[in-house]
């Protein structure tokens, strides 16, 4: 029986709706030819699954860091910013720093990439914009190692409260935060219902079924974790933008001491922070398991 055909990329498909006898200009050609070795290239593979660790890792630090803010510990920051500072302790902080800016980077760019060129990992307009959206924002958090690395200092929450406080002067821009909260609301219902319905399959090969089971379980309670934390993020932006108090948008370590003072709050945090870890642990598996 012969192998089906290769689903054809969306270039592809846009040259033959030309018609086999429309000449295609020879340095667009070349140019995505280039693009598309580049993507594909083993540098650039190694550049993404390292960046999948470096998220791993991440989560695992801040997960850890929010159980301890569950017990009690009022002085770590349970964000990016407290994970970052924990990697850059000496000896080998700087070397750990520069590693992780290179592996975010570099994931970022693969990420933006693949939705150019092609449609993203499902080859749709809508994965196309999931996969550039993410791509951003890996580049975003590589700048947070590369500070440190450069010798400056981080602050939870401290850009956030400026730009707040000045949004927050405006009407409009009361509008602008609101709708970032909601965006961030949305991406964290993705990731929960991405949880839920296993729709992460598609991120990994396929894998023998005792070791499958294991890692989709991994995936259901990380995903789901990961979109607990980000609408707690949204509902601290929201609620703080309408109260009009720029001192409470910190950020997402301001959104977990929130949740630590009500009722049962330690708990809940404890929880969030373990499921946190365990997508700390879906993320090494992806990095050796993805689909590339």
């Amino acid at each position: 029986m012969a192998a089906p055909e290769h689903p054809l990329r969306p270039a592809a498909r846009a040259v033959q709706a030309l018609g086999p006898d429309t000449p295609l200009d020879p340095a667009i050609e070349t140019s995505a030819g280039t693009a598309r070795a580049a993507h594909s290239s083993r540098v650039f593979t190694i550049l993404a699954r390292s960046g999948w660790a470096v998220t791993g890792l991440l989560h695992l630090l801040i997960g850890g860091l929010a159980i301890a803010l569950a017990v009690g510990n009022r002085d770590v920051r349970a964000d990016e910013v407290g994970a970052f500072d924990a990697l850059a302790s000496p000896p080998l902080g700087g070397v750990l720093l520069a590693a992780v800016t290179i592996s975010l980077a570099g994931l970022g760019v693969w990420m933006i990439a693949d939705a150019l060129l092609n449609q993203g990992p499902m080859r749709r307009p809508t994965s196309a914009v999931s996969s550039a959206a993410q791509g951003l924002m890996y580049l975003g958090i590589a700048t947070l190692p590369l500070i440190l690395l450069l010798g400056g200092e981080l602050q939870s929450g401290g850009v956030a409260r400026r730009l707040s406080a000045d949004l927050l002067g405006t009407a409009t821009g009361t509008v602008v935060l609101v709708l970032v909260g909601a965006g961030i609301a949305v991406a964290g219902g993705y990731f929960v219902v991405k949880g839920l319905l296993r729709r992460f399959s598609w991120e990994l090969r396929p894998l023998p079924p005792r070791r499958g089971r294991a890692v989709r379980i991994a995936g259901l309670i990380g995903y789901v974790a990961r979109g607990i934390a980000f609408l707690l993020l949204a509902g601290l932006i929201i609620v703080e933008t309408l109260q009009a108090d720029a001192d409470g948008l910190t950020g997402l370590d301001g959104a977990f001491s929130a949740v630590r003072e009500v009722f049962l709050g330690p708990i809940i945090l404890g929880i969030i922070g373990a499921g946190l870890i365990v997508y700390g642990l879906y993320g090494f598996a992806r990095a050796r398991l993805s689909r590339i």
